[in-house]
C-alpha cells in the first residue's frame, strides 16, 4: 500500500511516519525531496528568489523520482510505503505562491503513483510554532507565519484531499504513542475495508 503523509510543516509528519513504520511489518519510510536531491536550502532561498517556477520544478522532479523509485524497488502488495511530502504538497505550496499547478499524476507521460491513502497531520498552531521554532524555521515556515497564507494552504489541502481516502491525524498531544495507536488502527481498518 502507498500512503502519503502530509500537513503543514511542523505538524509532525516525519515523526508520525517514523513511528508508523516502526509498528508496521514490511514498511518503509521515504521523503521528498530524497537524499539524492541535496541543496534544498539553496533551492528554497537563492533559486526561489529569481524563479518560483524553477523552485517548483525541483520539488516536482523529486516527486517524479520517488514515484519511479517506489515502482522500481517495492511491491506495494507486500510492502507499505509511507512517503512524507508528495505531489499534493508541491501543488498546494506552489498554488499558494501563485503558480497555477494542478494535482495531475500524469507528468509528461510519466504516470505517478496515486496514493492509496493519505494521512493529513494537523496540530494546534501554538504547538506547531513551538516545534518549528525549536528546530529552526525554514523559508516555508516563515511563509506559514502569515495567518492568511497558512489559511490558504489549509483551504488548498481541503480542496484536494479525497475524504474517503484520507485519515485526519491530530498530533497536538505531547505523547505521540496514543496518536500512533489510533492512526495505525485506522490504517488497518482502511486496508481491511478495501481488500
Amino acid at each position: 500500500m502507498f500512503i502519503q503523509i502530509t500537513g503543514l510543516d511542523g505538524s509532525g509528519t516525519s515523526s508520525i511516519g517514523e513511528a508508523l513504520v516502526s509498528k508496521s511489518p514490511n514498511a518503509v519510510l521515504l521523503k521528498t525531496p530524497s537524499k539524492e536531491y541535496e541543496g534544498r536550502n539553496t533551492i528554497d532561498t537563492v533559486v526561489r528568489q529569481d524563479s518560483k517556477v524553477a523552485n517548483m520544478l525541483y520539488y516536482l522532479s523529486s516527486t517524479v523520482y520517488i514515484s519511479d523509485y517506489i515502482k522500481n524497488h517495492y511491491d506495494l502488495n507486500t510492502t507499505d510505503v509511507y512517503v512524507v511530502r508528495y505531489l499534493i504538497d508541491t501543488v498546494v505550496s506552489n498554488r499558494v505562491s501563485g503558480i497555477p499547478i494542478d494535482l495531475d499524476y500524469n507528468i509528461y507521460g510519466n504516470i505517478l503513483l496515486v496514493p492509496d491513502l493519505t494521512l493529513f497531520v494537523y496540530t494546534d498552531e501554538d504547538v506547531r510554532q513551538s516545534r518549528i521554532t525549536n528546530r529552526g524555521k525554514s523559508e516555508l515556515d516563515r511563509v506559514l507565519d502569515d495567518k492568511s497564507k497558512r489559511q490558504r494552504f489549509l483551504e488548498e489541502f481541503k480542496r484536494l484531499l479525497e475524504i474517503k481516502k484520507t485519515i485526519l491525524v491530530d498530533n497536538s498531544k505531547t505523547n505521540i504513542d496514543d496518536t500512533i495507536e489510533k492512526t495505525y488502527a485506522k490504517i488497518l481498518e482502511y486496508k481491511n475495508g478495501n481488500n
